[in-house]
């Protein structure tokens, strides 16, 4: 039994902030809510039927430390699902509900999980009844053999539910979560950190990987070993490996294909920042025998994922050898607290020091993190602002999110004003698309139009709401403006 998982609160009482999200396949009905382990005998709990559990101890530990402040609100969105049953819906009808009953939980409650429990509910992909709907007619949902995470009810059993490219999706993202899981048993840590471990002294365009993330690992990072294991496509492992290894290597090398496809997911953030600076000719080509430059970069909405991937962030000064000095100045109504400077009565931390690798702390190169708790609007027009090289948005929802109008307007408009080079990306192509339509309102100049960027995190992520069986994937499209066409 997976213990950490089992009791991840205590460790984040003890101080630690990087623990697995609830897995889809818990919500599914393949493992359980409290310690993440498979089960072919999940037990239900009996008022909200949506949380299940491997045994009794995990069902009581699970109340007394989060269900039984969940329950009754589950319980609550059954009863409306129960009053807007209908035999058949929509795919729009059905994310339209689910969009509905996700707002008024969050309205009420600040628990990610519940939200995320009702919209990646099991459901009927025919006729898009959910299980809770069927199980009161004792109608019964059939898994999908190979994915395991996408139903037909017994009344469509006989109808098409999905093509093979979703369901491929699906198992990749399943092998994952159970991978993630088993890596949080082992090191207390849900994401691996995966740099470069010696800094290079030459630098190599990342412009020129034209196989992605294998090229990186093999010619640019460290990571030769994989060129005959791994697919360049990451999808497997190469046939030499089953032709000539034996069953534990084999098995050693799809750790190791997990490892790095899962290391993607927060690489993405580095080196979609090294693009953009060889998109803004920021990166010298051929850079001095010592690192004599200092580079900043704010990171505007900043969240706790950020802050989870600061120290692959040394990946900057690992593989751009000119670098001196990186100053990194998180942003945003959630950017991290820190210690705020109490003299200049702001939600500032001032640059605080962070650790680097010891090839990097002998050639005196450093990294600073420097906080702003509120808008980044607010931000530049105190003492504290210095004017950065490069603005970065990940994943920022400036358009589609909720406060669009509210927080980010202002933003965006200071961002197009500043005439400072600012890399957006984005969850997905319809995202892309409705920024782009903002920022050309605003006579914003693109230097690199929206496109599907090459350092997107590998890992498929079920979309639930906006697009059925849509998948997103961390940075999936890229793009970068600096200030008006003239």
């Amino acid at each position: 039994m997976p213990e950490k998982c089992k009791n991840r609160e205590r460790l984040v009482a003890a101080g630690s902030s990087d623990i697995p999200a609830l897995p889809v396949g818990a919500v599914r009905g393949l493992l359980c809510f409290r310690c993440f382990s498979p089960s072919d005998k999940i037990m239900k709990c009996a008022g909200c039927k949506r949380a299940g559990y491997c045994s009794k101890e995990c069902q009581k530990l699970d109340w007394s430390v989060v269900h039984k402040k969940q329950c009754k609100i589950l319980t609550g969105v059954n009863k409306q699902e129960e009053d807007n049953y209908r035999k058949a819906r929509t795919w729009n009808e059905y994310s339209g509900e689910l969009q509905r009953y996700v707002r008024e939980v969050k309205a009420t409650s600040t628990d990610d999980n519940l939200w995320f429990i009702i919209q990646a509910q099991p459901y009927c992909a025919v006729c898009r009844r959910s299980a809770i709907q069927l199980s009161t007619r004792k109608t019964l949902l059939n898994r999908c053999d190979e994915c395991q995470l996408i139903f037909t009810c017994t009344d469509c059993s006989s109808k098409q539910s999905h093509p093979p490219s979703v369901c491929s999706n699906y198992q990749i993202h399943s092998q994952i979560e159970q991978f993630r899981i088993e890596f949080f048993e082992d090191t207390e840590k849900a994401t691996p950190v995966n740099c470069t471990a010696t800094p290079r002294t030459t630098y190599k365009p990342l412009s020129e990987a034209t196989n992605g993330w294998f090229d990186y690992y093999v010619d640019i990072s460290d990571k030769t070993s994989i060129r005959s294991a791994i697919k360049p496509d990451f999808s497997g492992l190469t046939d030499l490996v089953y032709q000539l290894g034996e069953k534990a290597d084999q098995e050693q090398e799809e750790r190791r294909r997990m490892f790095l496809l899962l290391s993607t997911d927060i690489l993405t953030m580095p080196l979609t920042i090294i693009s953009a600076l060889e998109d803004i000719s920021w990166i010298t080509p051929k850079p001095s025998p010592s690192p004599t430059r200092e580079l900043s970069i704010h990171l505007i909405g900043a969240t706790g994922r950020e802050f989870h991937a600061l120290s692959t962030f040394e990946e900057i000064l690992h593989l751009i050898p000119d670098i001196k000095t990186l100053h990194i100045t998180a942003a945003g109504p959630l950017s991290w607290r820190g210690e705020p400077d109490e003299a200049l009565q702001l939600p500032y931390m001032p640059p605080t020091e962070l650790a680097c690798c010891p090839a990097c702390t002998s050639s005196n190169r450093k990294r600073y993190i420097a906080s702003w708790r509120g808008l980044y609007h607010d931000f530049v027009s105190t003492s504290v602002y210095r004017k950065p090289d490069l603005l970065v948005l990940f994943n920022s929802g400036c358009v589609d999110g909720d406060d669009a109008e509210s927080s980010w307007a202002p933003t965006i408009r200071g961002i197009v004003e500043s005439d400072v080079p600012a890399l957006f990306t984005t969850y997905n192509a319809e995202e892309a698309e409705h920024e782009r339509y903002m920022f050309g309102r605003l006579d914003a100049k693109f230097l690199v139009e929206p496109a599907v960027n090459r350092w997107r995190g590998l890992v498929p992520v079920p979309e639930f709401l906006d697009e059925e069986f849509g998948v997103w994937r961390q940075n999936y499209y890229r793009y970068v403006i600096c200030g008006k066409e003239r």
